[in-house]
């Protein structure tokens, strides 16, 4: 009878001892979270409203700078993708806007002054990513049908134009105030939008961005406004939207290949 006994209780403690090696006391998160940090510039300065930027001779002023960033993917040290879910973010510094026809309920809508620079994508697959991929502007399945949501999409945020086209659309890109050169002073207007001149930004980072669940980690770019006007004279052209068809290209292709760089990953 004891050893029928002691045999039992030395099943038990074998037993016992697996099931803790089983336990998931010591287990990995497998996902984690990243920041995305977006440093708003102008050529070497800051960004910042109400402030006076020189550049070629001519002086700008603004007084909304605000894009859309979308569909953020990031590509692992294997070429492998993930595909950030529901990812729409509004990036943006502007002052208090008041918006006309955007709510049903109500003839004018407040839109708050707003700084926003940073993004944090969570439920990340964990491991090494080489490079960053996102959208300037938002995808044709949503930018023709604005009662699909995602993200942070919504018509209340003053980010859309239903002069383009027949339906309402989502401006990608906005950045207004004035510019002057000499004497002369321009209202400055420049805007992307419409499904051609939805682009995709390619980054390699400098080095390996690791995602994990024990800590947080990061990518800092830099934005820079200067940039997106590249060849384009916005004296003679101070305003740009679906009726300046060429040059609204042409900013969408600055911010596609020229606004945006890595500043630091950590």
């Amino acid at each position: 009878m004891k050893k029928i006994l002691t045999l039992m209780t030395v099943s038990a403690l074998l037993f016992s001892a697996c099931s803790k090696d089983k336990d998931p006391i010591n287990a990995v998160e497998t996902n984690g979270k990243t920041t995305l940090s977006f440093d708003a510039r102008f050529g070497n300065q800051d960004f910042a409203l109400n402030t006076d930027f020189t550049a070629e001779g001519k002086t700008f002023n603004f007084n909304k700078f605000r894009y859309w960033i979308s569909n953020v993917v990031l590509v692992n040290t294997n070429g492998e993708e993930f595909k950030v879910p529901g990812s729409y973010y509004l990036l943006e510094e502007t002052g208090t806007i008041t918006l006309t026809g955007v709510n049903n309920d109500l003839p004018t809508t407040v839109y708050p002054a707003t700084k926003r620079e940073e993004v944090v994508l969570k439920d990340l697959k964990a491991g090494d990513y080489k490079t960053l991929k996102f959208a300037v502007g938002v995808d044709p399945k949503y930018n023709d049908n604005l009662s699909l949501l995602a993200g942070e999409l919504s018509p209340l945020n003053g980010m859309t134009n239903v002069s383009w086209m027949w339906l309402t659309s989502y401006i990608f890109t906005s950045a207004t105030g004035k510019v002057t050169e000499g004497a002369n002073s321009k209202t400055l207007k420049i805007e992307t939008g419409l499904n051609a001149n939805y682009k995709t930004v390619v980054l390699d980072l400098p080095q390996t961005l690791k995602v994990s669940g024990e800590k947080s980690s990061g990518v800092s770019l830099n934005v820079d406004l200067a940039k997106a006007f590249d060849g384009i004279d916005v004296m003679t052209t101070p305003v740009v939207g679906a009726a300046q068809a060429s040059a609204m290209a042409a900013v969408a292709t600055n911010y596609s290949n020229k606004v945006f760089t890595v500043k630091a990953v950590n």
